[in-house]
């Protein structure tokens, strides 16, 4: 079996900073597990912090979606940012194939693949069989569905599958994005019909190191950075967008780019950057694999480079 290291946890915790530094110890390359990343044009907002001196290259890999690779003059490569235009559909299904063809194009240069990323179902993908995930859209249920509000896509999804809307938490009942694909779910399960094959994958053997702290502390970090893109331009580039694409597109659902349509973006920027960290920190308290370290303890990243030396000098014995 081969390695195959992940590096996960909520936002604002040097994820990328920290899978760099192993990259150049391991002989690694990344692979970015960020939903938003994935779209060309949407860089400073979602924290591509990919410098000036990096250049971009297509990957060897022949596929119908060619991912992206960036190259740092260390050249680490850092594939699967800016795979899809911003009004053009991307799932995680999708995701995970681009992820395991990578993975295999990795291990087979004797490299070590270092997943990155706080998409917390991104990395659930990859660990555990998720079937619903490789169930197609149905644009055509989409299309009659269009002119509900989430009220209306929730009494929906009650009508036709009562134990997943009973399911879903306040969060989930307001947001039409994920009712919609619930009621796709639930229509073509209803229907009967086969149940789509995720395949067998890559046979590997995970560590998934998740990077965390106390929540005051990653809030403090959140507003630096926050500040910190908005000094790199961050209000220019998604006031662009916003003005160029429909303000529904699930690219634009990033913490930050919404925030520009109030009247105190940057703020509401903060905000929304700290409410997604305490959705992300329910979903992760749900993947008891995870081995966690607190980035505000001196010495964090010595104890977890210890972890990850056993895991991987063993995996080559």
């Amino acid at each position: 079996m081969d390695n195959v290291l992940i590096i996960t946890g909520p936002t604002a915790t040097g994820k990328t900073n920290f899978a760099l530094q192993l990259a150049v110890k391991y002989s690694g390359e990344l692979i970015s597990a960020d939903s938003r990343q994935v779209y060309i044009g949407a860089d400073i907002v979602t924290g591509k912090d990919i410098p000036k001196n990096y250049y971009k290259k297509t990957s060897g890999i022949i596929w119908h979606a060619k991912p992206l690779t960036y190259f740092t003059d260390g050249k680490i490569r850092i594939w699967l940012t800016d795979v899809v235009n911003l009004d053009e559909p991307f799932n995680v299904s999708f995701w995970k194939d681009c992820c395991n063809l990578i993975v295999a194009d990795i291990v087979s240069r004797n490299k070590l693949p270092i997943i990155v990323g706080g998409t917390g179902l991104y990395i659930k993908s990859l660990t555990q069989n998720l079937s619903d995930i490789s169930i197609p859209y149905n644009p055509l249920l989409r299309k009659k569905l269009e002119n509900l509000a989430a009220g209306g896509l929730f009494n929906y999804l009650k009508s036709i599958d009562n134990t997943k809307a009973e399911s879903m938490n306040d969060s989930d009942k307001k947001n039409p994005r994920r009712l919609l694909r619930a009621i796709e779910i639930a229509e073509y399960n209803n229907n009967e019909l086969p149940s789509p094959k995720l395949g067998e994958g890559l046979r590997v053997r995970y560590l998934t190191v998740g990077l965390n702290s106390s929540r005051d502390y990653l809030t403090k970090r959140i507003a630096a950075r926050v500040k910190d893109r908005f000094s790199k331009g961050g209000d220019t580039e998604a006031k662009s967008l916003l003005s160029k694409y429909s303000h529904d597109l699930p690219a634009l659902t990033a913490c930050g780019y919404r925030a520009f349509l109030g009247t105190d973006p940057k703020n509401l920027w903060i905000t929304s950057e700290t409410q997604y960290l305490k959705r992300q920190l329910t979903w992760f308290a749900k993947m008891p694999e995870i081995r966690w370290f607190d980035i505000s303890d001196s010495g964090w990243s010595i104890e977890a480079e210890k972890l990850i030396d056993s895991w991987y000098n063993k995996q080559k014995c």
